[in-house]
């Protein structure tokens, strides 16, 4: 709990925003749904900036993609039509797997989950396929891909207001494949996202959960499939080389020896779902 909270700030727009976050960086914090705040011991933060009447609840289909709003919560994305169109569903999957109380979902934002992701976020890991942006306001005004978001230094404070896919060709299929139990988040999860051309890979994309700070894409494993047929031996060949890439962290219920085991198994998994997408599909 916020031991030292003093006060809560609701603002009306993005700039009164900004200007209440300028305050004080080191004692003010954002809110939004409020669920990973309640759990999290904090004797520093006095004021909260609770976002929620700024209008950032949406989810807009346009010809470059989708944007949604960082105030989205888990369970509209689960239930979106137009989320679930896109790459087989992957993201509304990763969605419900936030979290396994619908309640909970049905508070629960995108941007809350985004800014806290950690080693084992599969919402962070499908977005990493699906290579989406995350826009920021600030200072300045700028979109951030995905698999720098987490890492990049210096970003001087800002909000995260949107989330951007980018549309994909009718060829493309995606699949994530977790392993866990209904009783806990998954203890490792893998993504792949594959468009086909004339019979080949393209913009092959693979990433899995459990690394060190936040899921990572496994580039080498990517390059095993461009421009190749999606066959048993070339899965074998990328699902190796993923189990080769991978370095796991150990932590409850699943310790590094064991996410590095199951990773060639989940890899494989998801290209084989990719490819039994692309029969249906194709």
């Amino acid at each position: 709990m916020l031991s030292n909270l003093k006060g809560i700030f609701r603002p009306r727009s993005i700039p009164e925003a900004l200007a209440l976050l300028e305050k004080n960086s080191g004692s003010i914090l954002v809110m939004a749904g409020g669920t990973k705040l309640v759990k999290s011991p904090n004797d520093i933060v006095q004021e909260l900036v609770d976002i929620k009447d700024l209008g950032l609840d949406y989810i807009k289909e346009e010809s470059g993609g989708i944007r949604l709003g960082a105030t989205i919560t888990l369970q509209k994305l689960v239930e979106s039509p137009i989320v679930n169109e896109v790459a087989n569903g992957v993201l509304s999957k990763a969605a419900g797997m936030c979290n396994r109380s619908r309640m909970i979902r049905n508070v629960s934002t995108l941007g809350g989950e985004l800014v806290t992701a950690g080693p084992l976020s599969v919402l962070y890991c499908a977005l990493l396929i699906l290579q989406a942006q995350i826009r920021i306001v600030g200072g300045e005004e700028f979109a951030l891909p995905i698999n720098i978001f987490l890492n990049k230094k210096g970003l001087g404070g800002g909000l995260l207001v949107e989330t951007l896919i980018p549309a994909f060709k009718e060829t493309t299929v995606a699949a994530l494949v977790p392993i866990g139990t209904e009783s806990t988040d998954a203890l490792a999860c893998a993504g792949a996202r594959v468009t086909f051309q004339k019979g080949s890979c393209q913009n092959v994309k693979i990433a899995i959960t459990g690394c060190e700070k936040i899921p990572q894409r496994l580039h080498e494993a990517e390059v095993v499939l461009e421009g190749k047929p999606l066959t048993g031996p070339n899965i074998e060949a990328a699902a190796e080389t993923a189990h080769q890439l991978y370095r796991p962290i150990s932590a409850p219920l699943a310790s590094e020896e064991y996410r590095k085991e199951v990773s060639r198994s989940l890899v494989k998994k998801a290209l084989v779902q990719c490819l039994e997408s692309a029969e249906d599909q194709l």
